[in-house]
């Protein structure tokens, strides 16, 4: 399972084709505009979407796709996956 942080609108777009099933994404910085957009969020296939809570309440969105996480959730993921690819594109 690869973990996939993207940190961008197109850098989700240049994810997408790429995940794998049960692969994990999570958006964070511009990236969590992508789970407001539900057709975005459902094209993420079988992959396991998160979405950084800080990078919402930042940005003021509150309804989103996906399970929230905070920083030691991330740091958590990041132990437990390989490879991690981060996508700005």
């Amino acid at each position: 399972m690869a973990l996939h942080l993207v940190y961008s609108i197109r850098g989700f777009s240049a994810c997408h084709p790429r995940l794998q099933q049960e692969d994990v994404v999570v958006l964070l910085a511009d990236g969590v505009y992508c789970a407001v957009n539900p057709t975005a969020a459902d094209n993420t296939q079988n992959a396991d979407l998160r979405v950084m809570t800080d990078d919402l309440e930042i940005r003021g969105l509150t309804t989103v796709s996906g399970k929230r996480i905070d920083y030691p959730d991330l740091v958590e993921l990041c132990t437990q996956h390989t490879p991690i690819i981060s996508w700005n594109d």
